[in-house]
């Protein structure tokens, strides 16, 4: 999106992918890989890492000369992020940053510091809209915490689904069973004719014959926000609905 709109116009459409050397890291990367290549990006490099790793001069070195325009993967180390991404910033490597689940730990920021700008991640989603943040307030006044989008939210979107569906049903067949709930399913949830958009959290929950099991993934759909941290704080870039910048090519 971001290439499309002009907002990247990287030299060339290749990307180092990396990660801990564990089924996790691995799995992520090889999604990647595959998402990556079937839009015409080139893997120019893959390496995979101890958990206790936090020295990456070597590795920085040697991507500073293949120069990618995109370094992307994840790990679940903070001291491995914080070396990986301080280092990187020390060296210049000039490549675009994904670093998923860096915002998973509390002190991300106390351990990299500024050399966390601009990377990007993916984070548990928001609430939306009017009702969204209606919901939120009514939940902090009722039980004296702030629930997480990702929890309550989702949690709630999908009683809200539920409840819409049986409401067609019964306006539909007069009759509220386990066979006729499957059949409104069957033949107008899974076909995409008939979809949720009453959430608080994602646009729209819909479904196809081409998605199912999983729903429609994408903006306007479900979808977890995309982030760059700008010192300290997540911005988010995408989708543009939800958006508080736009994103910030490598600086």
């Amino acid at each position: 999106d971001a290439i499309d709109t002009g907002r990247w116009a990287p030299e060339s459409k290749t990307v180092a992918l990396y990660g801990e050397d564990t089924d996790w890291g691995r799995s992520f990367a090889g999604a990647l890989r595959g998402q990556l290549e079937e839009v015409g990006w080139e893997v120019v490099d893959e390496e995979y890492f101890a958990g206790d790793q936090v020295e990456f001069y070597p590795y920085i070195n040697k991507l500073n000369n293949l120069n990618p325009a995109l370094l992307a993967g994840t790990h679940t180390g903070a001291a491995a992020f914080a070396g990986l991404l301080t280092q990187a910033d020390e060296l210049g490597l000039e490549a675009m940053i994904i670093a998923d689940g860096l915002g998973r730990f509390g002190e991300w920021y106390e351990l990299t510091g500024n050399s966390s700008n601009y990377v990007m991640d993916q984070i548990t989603p928001a609430f939306t809209g009017e009702e969204g943040q209606a919901y939120l307030e009514e939940f902090e006044d009722r039980y004296g915490f702030t629930p997480s989008a990702s929890a309550g939210g989702l949690a709630y979107d999908g009683a809200g689904f539920f409840i819409a569906i049986a409401q067609a049903v019964y306006e539909e067949t007069g009759e509220l069973t386990s066979e006729t709930i499957y059949d409104f399913v069957q033949n107008k949830l899974w076909t995409g004719e008939w979809s949720y958009t009453d959430g608080i959290v994602m646009q729209e929950y819909k479904y196809t014959q081409d998605s199912i099991p999983d729903p429609v993934v994408g903006a306007g759909y479900y979808i977890f926000p995309i982030v760059q941290y700008v010192e300290g704080e997540a911005k988010t870039v995408y989708p543009p609905a939800q958006a508080d910048m736009e994103l910030q090519p490598p600086q």
